[in-house]
């Protein structure tokens, strides 16, 4: 009987520890996420977790930093995996639970100040190349809105998809535009080298689980993302990231639908 108690005991701290009933995946794509020099996971959508897992009195987890298209199959495939910075688009919705928002942001088209293409609606971009991500949300929302494979140029990483803009083997790039900016930076362009010409969606930045995940346990990280947005420490945070998550205006600009 005691055997039995100590099983039931065990199974029930076990239950209260939702954090480490999952598998965190990112890629390499700052300012939200990443690594540093020394291998230390660093980043807002990193330091935001970290303080949820604080407020539910949880160690630090791993974070497994990979390719975005290989964290996205294993997100699909393995019932424990977590995925961020994940856009939350009308279309992923029902194939994922979510915890939301790590931030909102912008997908954009962007494209060299000098000799950008003028797009007002979809039928301009058929007659383009445009750089995307594999399984990025820029490439998904341009399939989804009906543009051919044959006018995407799909790459592993946020930085290649920058290299074919500046090297003019694209007109155009696709992305979060927040992290397009970031990856010029980091290429030692200055913004004002692109230019934004159209917006494809704006959505929030979250945590995706696959649809097998405990729901109880994500919905236990979401309170805990709720509770943090409200604190000093996240002001804190946001304050520190907000030179480089604020994505300019975009009143003026075309919406590709």
């Amino acid at each position: 009987m005691s055997r039995l108690l100590g099983l039931f005991v065990c199974c029930c701290l076990g239950a209260a520890l939702p954090a480490s009933a999952f598998t965190y995946y990112s890629e390499q794509n700052m300012p939200f996420n990443g690594q540093d020099e020394k291998g230390n996971s660093t980043g807002l959508a990193v330091e935001l977790l970290r303080l949820m897992w604080q407020e539910m009195g949880e160690p630090e987890q791993p974070i497994h930093f990979m390719p975005w298209a290989k964290a996205w199959y294993l997100l699909t495939q393995q019932p424990d995996a977590v995925l961020f910075t994940t856009a939350h688009t009308r279309a992923r919705d029902p194939h994922f639970l979510w915890v939301c928002p790590i931030s909102h942001s912008r997908v954009s088209l962007v494209g060299r100040k000098r000799d950008a293409p003028k797009v007002t609606g979809k039928a301009d971009l058929t007659r383009l190349q445009i750089g995307v991500m594999q399984a990025d949300v820029g490439e998904q929302l341009l399939l989804n809105r009906g543009i051919s494979p044959a006018n995407l140029m799909s790459v592993e990483r946020m930085d290649q998809v920058v290299r074919q803009l500046i090297m003019a083997r694209t007109d155009l790039v696709a992305g979060n535009e927040v992290m397009l900016f970031h990856q010029a930076r980091q290429l030692g362009f200055a913004p004002e080298t692109f230019v934004t010409v159209a917006t494809l969606a704006d959505q929030d930045n979250c945590f995706a689980f696959n649809p097998a995940a405990d729901k109880q346990q994500v919905a236990r990280l979401q309170q805990a993302l709720d509770k943090v947005r409200q604190g000093e420490a996240f002001k804190q945070l946001i304050a520190r990231y907000q030179d480089v998550v604020q994505p300019p205006p975009a009143d003026h600009l075309p919406r590709i639908e």
